[in-house]
C-alpha cells in the first residue's frame, strides 16, 4: 500500500511562529518509522511544499494520514475533502493532539478514521486491518465518523507504550528538506522529544491531562543514540520539560561526554528547577546548551497562583540570573490576562527590560479544550469554537477590558519595543546572536515584521465575515455522504482489492 503523510498548511488568521520557525514534522517521521517495509511511505510537509494536489496525483496514495493542533482542524478537513474528491475511496485517517482530545471535531463525510493517542504504533494496526479486511472495532483508541458529530469508538487504549520502544524518525523522509527547517537562529535544526507528559498541572496547559497525568520517558542511552545519528550541530528538544530529572540528566551527560557528541541544545525547563539547580544549568552550559525555553508566564504571585503554577514569581528572576551567569540565553514565554490595562502591559515591559529578555512569546491568555482553564471560561469565548485557526495563542478570545484594537496595540507595541532595537539585541543576548548584519538575523526580524503586520490587523479576524472565513472547511464533495461512503464495498487501486473494514460489525 502507499500511505501518504502529510503536515496541514497554517490557517490564514493563525498568527505567528511560521515567519520565524518551521521545525521539521516530527510526529509524521515518528509514524512513518513503525510502518512495515512492504509498503511505500511518503511525507508531504505543506509548511515548505507546494502543490499537494499534483502530490496526490504523482504518487496516488492508498491512506492519507494528517495531524494536527486544534488550529489545523479544519484544514486537516479541507485536505482530505480534496483526497476525496480525487478519489473518494482512498482512506483518510485524521490524529494528532486535537484528534486525542476533541475527536468529533473531525467527524465529517471526507474523514474515515479518526485516531487518539500516540499514532505510532496504532497506524500500522490500522493498515493491517485494511490488508487483510479485518475489522477496525478490534482496534484500541479509534473513532469511526457515522454521521454528523456521531462516531463509533473502540476501546480506548493507553497513550503510548513505553517510550524507548519508540523506532528513531524517518528523517530521511524529510533530507531534501533540512535546509528549510530553523528555529529563530538555529538553522538548521534538528527537533527530538524525549518526555511526553508532564509532571505539573498548569490550569492552562492539557499536556498532563493527554496522557492521563503520566510521563513517558526515554532512557539516556536510547537519547544518545539519536543525538549521534543527527547531521544538524543544533538540537531543538521539544519536550514540555527536559531540564527536569537531576539523575537522568546527569546519566545523559556523562554519556554525551564520553561519545564525544557536540551539539548546541534548545530545551525546555520550568524556572524553579533552574532556580535550585545551578550544578546541573553549568554542567550543560559545558556540553552545549545554548537556550532555555522558560515558562515564566506571568509577574505576580497572584497570576501565578490563579495559573497553578506551583511557583513565586522570585524563581523566574532566580533562573534568568542563572543562565545569565553561564551565558545561556532565555526564551521566556509570557501570558497577558484578559483584564490587562495599559498599566499591567507597562509592567510588562518593565520586567522584560529589567531582566535583559529579547527572546520573548507573549501569548494572550487562550482556553483550550482539555485545560481546566477551557472548562472554567469556555461559556465567555468570544468566537465559535470551529473558528479553529483563531485558537493560535495569538488571539485573544475572551472578553477584555480594553477594546480589542487597542489590547492588540498594546501587544504589538510591547514585542517591538523589545525585539526590534538592535543595540538592545546586541546587549542583552548571550549565545543564540549572530551579527545583526547577518542573513540568519535578517531572516528573523523579517518575519517578526510579518507577525507585526498580522498583530496590527487581528481585531479584524474577529468580524462576523472573517469569522465565517475561519470558519470554512473547504468545498464539499459531491455526492459524498457518511452513508455512500459506507455502504462501498471496497476501494481499488492498480488491481488490488482491499475490503472496507468499516462495514465490519462493531458487535
Amino acid at each position: 500500500m502507499k500511505i501518504l503523510l502529510v503536515r496541514p498548511p497554517v490557517p490564514k488568521h493563525t498568527i505567528g511562529l511560521k515567519h520565524i520557525m518551521i521545525c521539521e514534522p516530527l510526529e509524521l517521521e515518528y509514524i512513518a518509522a513503525a510502518i512495515p517495509l512492504e509498503h511505500e511511505v511518503m511525507i508531504f510537509d505543506h509548511l515548505v511544499e507546494n502543490n499537494f494536489y499534483k502530490r496526490l496525483i504523482d504518487f496516488a496514495p492508498d491512506i492519507v494520514v494528517s495531524s494536527c493542533y486544534k488550529t489545523g482542524t479544519n484544514e486537516v478537513i479541507k485536505l482530505f475533502r480534496k483526497v476525496k474528491t480525487w478519489n473518494p475511496h482512498c482512506i483518510t485517517i485524521a490524529g494528532g493532539v486535537h484528534a486525542t482530545l476533541v475527536p468529533k471535531d473531525f467527524v465529517d463525510v471526507s474523514v474515515d478514521i479518526i485516531g487518539k493517542g500516540d499514532g505510532t504504533f496504532l497506524l500500522p494496526e490500522i493498515i493491517e486491518a485494511l490488508s487483510s479486511g479485518k475489522s477496525l472495532y478490534n482496534i484500541s483508541g479509534l473513532e469511526i465518523p457515522i454521521a454528523d458529530r456521531k462516531t463509533d469508538s473502540t476501546p480506548e487504549r493507553q497513550y503510548m507504550p513505553k517510550a524507548d520502544l519508540l523506532p528513531l524518525p524517518r528523517r530521511d523522509l524529510i533530507s531534501h528538506l533540512q535546509h528549510k527547517y530553523y528555529y529563530l537562529m538555529h538553522q538548521p535544526v534538528a527537533t527530538i522529544k524525549t518526555t511526553w507528559g508532564c509532571w505539573y498541572k498548569c490550569n492552562f496547559c492539557f499536556t498532563w491531562k493527554i496522557t492521563d497525568g503520566a510521563t513517558y520517558s526515554r532512557s539516556p542511552e536510547n537519547i544518545a543514540d539519536e543525538l549521534d545519528s543527527l547531521t544538524a550541530e543544533d538540537v531543538y528538544i521539544v519536550d514540555d520539560i527536559f531540564l527536569i530529572k537531576n539523575s537522568r540528566l546527569r546519566k545523559l551527560a556523562d554519556i554525551i561526554k564520553s561519545r564525544n557528541i557536540k551539539k548546541k541544545y534548545l530545551v525546555y525547563a520550568r524556572a524553579d528547577f533552574i532556580a535550585e539547580n545551578e550544578d546541573v544549568i553549568a554542567e550543560w552550559a559545558g556540553l552545549g546548551l545554548s537556550a532555555v525555553f522558560i515558562g515564566l508566564e506571568a509577574i505576580t504571585d497572584d497570576e501565578l497562583t490563579s495559573m497553578n503554577k506551583e511557583l513565586p514569581a522570585s524563581d523566574n528572576i532566580k533562573a534568568i540570573e542563572v543562565l545569565k551567569r553561564y551565558k545561556i540565553d532565555t526564551y521566556g514565554s509570557l501570558i497577558p490576562g484578559a483584564d490587562y490595562t495599559e498599566k499591567e502591559w507597562n509592567q510588562l515591559w518593565t520586567f522584560i527590560k529589567d531582566n535583559g529578555l529579547y527572546y520573548v512569546n507573549i501569548s494572550p491568555h487562550t482556553p483550550l479544550p482539555g485545560s481546566d482553564m477551557w472548562e472554567a471560561t469556555k461559556n465567555q469565548i468570544t468566537i465559535p469554537e470551529d473558528a479553529h485557526g483563531l485558537f493560535d495563542l495569538s488571539h485573544m478570545i475572551l472578553p477584555t477590558k480594553l477594546t480589542l484594537k487597542q489590547y492588540y496595540w498594546q501587544l504589538l507595541k510591547l514585542y517591538a519595543k523589545t525585539i526590534l532595537n538592535l543595540s538592545r539585541a546586541q546587549d542583552v543576548t548571550q549565545r543564540t546572536l549572530p551579527s545583526i548584519w547577518s542573513v540568519k538575523y535578517f531572516k528573523v526580524i523579517w518575519g517578526s515584521l510579518k507577525i507585526g503586520k498580522q498583530f496590527w490587523s487581528a481585531h479584524k479576524h474577529h468580524t462576523p465575515k472573517e469569522i465565517e472565513i475561519a470558519r470554512y472547511k473547504g468545498e464539499v464533495v459531491p455526492g459524498l455522504t457518511y452513508q455512500t461512503k459506507l455502504a462501498h464495498p471496497s476501494f481499488v487501486k492498480k488491481a488490488i482489492f482491499f475490503p472496507l473494514p468499516i462495514l465490519s460489525d462493531p458487535g
